[in-house]
């Protein structure tokens, strides 16, 4: 499809009536013959690979990819959008799910750390959830599971997108601060920036530091999108447009905020995966 006829078709499908969500703990199981999925990981610890080919075939530099987290939740919402939106985009969506038990807090977490002295707005992790293996989660995704799907299919490696919520969002932006190439573009929606007291907002800094002291532009350029439910209160825990502040003005940094004030924290994930999915098409 060219970009003319990709543009026209959005158009047209951004007046259509919102996607329904499934229940928040009633996952949709998406039954089509261009939807699979495959178990990947060390026997007793392997996560569950949910993989959505399009209804075109792959252009001569490989399909591009929209990887998204929690995709028992997430995969449905992207497939039902990019059906409706373009589903003939040379588009594969990769979603990461769990087989069995769910290690999620473990795979998009640091080490939970209590502060010393109280802190407004901390909040700890559940005392019977695991954390702190967002390094290995990240090494498996960039160096396992990305070479594996370019086993599998043609990708452009040069255009994938990586979508998450909640604690995903906030593993989004450790990925985007410590791999920042390993994605062009890079979705957070509503992230738990209240982690270790706040402890996204020391990583942008260091980023923007290190970005700083090596000559500072990032080269070649990468989209962030930070989305936020509700009303912005600036200073709180929970408020992610301190991030957006960080982050702006970094050369080659396109940084978006994207305020739904409408959406509440479960209910953002319908708008901003269909924007995630604009904000890949559009690129």
């Amino acid at each position: 499809m060219d970009r003319r006829s990709l543009l026209a078709l959005l158009a047209a499908s951004a007046a259509a009536p919102a996607l329904a969500q499934p229940g928040h703990d009633l996952p949709e199981d998406i039954v089509h013959p261009r939807a699979s999925h495959f178990a990947f990981g060390p026997a007793g610890d392997q996560w569950r690979i949910l993989v959505g080919l399009p209804d075109a075939p792959s252009p001569p530099q490989g399909y591009s990819v929209i990887l998204s987290l929690d995709g028992q939740r997430t995969f449905p919402l992207f497939w039902r959008h990019r059906e409706a939106r373009a589903p003939q985009a040379p588009v594969i969506l990769v979603a990461i799910s769990y087989e069995g038990a769910n290690r999620r807090w473990r795979d998009l977490t640091s080490r939970s750390m209590k502060p010393i002295a109280p802190i407004l707005g901390y909040r700890a992790a559940p005392a019977d959830r695991l954390t702190g293996g967002r390094a290995d989660f990240l090494a498996m995704i960039g160096d396992e599971l990305l070479p594996e799907l370019a086993r599998r299919h043609p990708l452009d490696r040069s255009q994938m997108t990586l979508y998450g919520h909640s604690l995903g969002g906030l593993f989004v932006l450790h990925a985007l601060f410590t791999r920042p190439h390993l994605f062009a573009r890079y979705v957070a929606a509503d992230p738990s920036v209240w982690w270790n007291a706040g402890e996204s907002q020391r990583e942008a800094a260091a980023f923007v530091g290190g970005v700083l002291a090596a000559g500072g532009v990032i080269d070649p350029g990468i989209q962030v999108m930070i989305a936020q439910a509700g009303r912005a209160r600036q200073n709180h825990p929970h408020d992610p447009t301190a991030l957006v502040r960080i982050l702006s003005g970094v050369r080659g940094l396109e940084v978006l905020y994207r305020p739904y004030p409408q959406e509440d924290h479960g209910s953002l994930m319908v708008p901003s995966t269909a924007d995630a999915l604009d904000l890949h098409l559009w690129r």
